[in-house]
Parts: C-alpha cells; sequence; structure tokens
C-alpha cells in the first residue's frame, strides 16, 4: 500500500470493507483510540493517517508532510506518533474484525 493508494477510490473501499465510516467512528471511541476531535477530525483520518505510516516505507515527518500535502490534516510528527500509541487496542479489533469476516463459514461456527 502506498500513500498514493490512500489519497484515492482506494480508500473508501478500505473504509468500506472496514465496515464504514460509522462502524469506524464506533469503535475508535470505544477502544479510546480518537476520543475527541481536535487536529485531527475524526477517526476515518486518523486511520488514514496510521495506515500510511504503518504500511508505507516512509517516517513520521514524511507521512506528516504527506498529510498536509493532501489536504487532510496538518499535525506534527510527534503529534502522529502520540496518536499511533493510542491505537494499538483499536487496530487489533479492527484486524480481528477483518480476519473474522474472511474467514471460511465453518471457521466461524462456534
Amino acid at each position: 500500500m502506498t500513500h498514493e493508494s490512500l489519497a484515492n477510490c482506494d480508500w473508501k473501499h478500505i473504509v468500506s470493507r472496514l465496515g464504514g465510516t460509522a462502524n469506524l467512528e464506533w469503535s475508535a471511541r470505544e477502544t479510546k483510540a480518537f476520543v475527541r476531535a481536535r487536529v485531527i477530525e475524526n477517526a476515518v483520518d486518523l486511520l488514514r493517517m496510521i495506515l500510511a505510516y504503518c504500511l508505507g516505507d516512509r517516517g513520521l515527518r514524511s507521512t506528516t508532510a504527506w498529510a498536509s500535502a493532501v489536504g487532510l490534516v496538518d499535525i506534527s510528527n510527534v503529534g502522529l506518533l502520540y496518536r499511533v500509541r493510542q491505537c494499538g487496542d483499536w487496530l487489533t479489533l479492527l484486524v480481528g474484525q477483518t480476519l473474522a469476516y474472511d474467514a471460511p463459514q465453518a471457521a466461524q461456527a462456534g
């Protein structure tokens, strides 16, 4: 995944696969990954920043520069690092939901 794919229609598909905007907002607030809108206005933008940083080959400074350049958010690299550190439980939840959704039916039966 590249920064470019996070800036185009691929992003809408990713949000959809993760349950949509409302589900991402709810789960981010539930896990305390997104407590209040300040610099980053919503959980979808937060996730976009996290994925750009974690899945890309650039550092925090380059990721925040990219986010500013595409008009996503103007945040410092330290601000992004703080938010990334708060998102472990949220990302665990999202990965678990995605794996469960894509699992074969026999594996889903409990």
